[in-house]
């Protein structure tokens, strides 16, 4: 898999959990903690190449079938202040 849009230290790396792992309720996702939810979404991110259906359409644009596509090559959208993962396509 080919990952366009890598960066080697995010700006969101140096944002410290701020996580009380004492209780299930003072831990991400119920307790806002930047940087796991950064960290979660960057886990998020495909690694390895997978097959979807890709729908094969006629001139005006109806659906006709279906056909087999693989995925090798996706494109992370990021955030300008924190530099993490909101999005990303193939």
């Amino acid at each position: 898999m080919k990952i366009n849009g890598t960066i080697e230290h995010p700006r969101w790396y140096d944002i410290k959990c701020n996580c009380n792992h004492d209780s299930v309720e003072t831990e991400y996702p119920i307790a806002d903690c930047k940087h796991c939810k950064f960290q979660e979404a960057e886990d998020s991110l495909p690694k390895k190449d997978y097959t979807i259906q890709a729908p094969i359409l006629d001139d005006e644009g109806n659906q006709t079938g279906t056909k087999k596509q693989l995925v090798n090559e996706i494109t992370i959208v990021r955030g300008s202040k924190y530099e993490d993962i909101i999005g990303w396509y193939q």
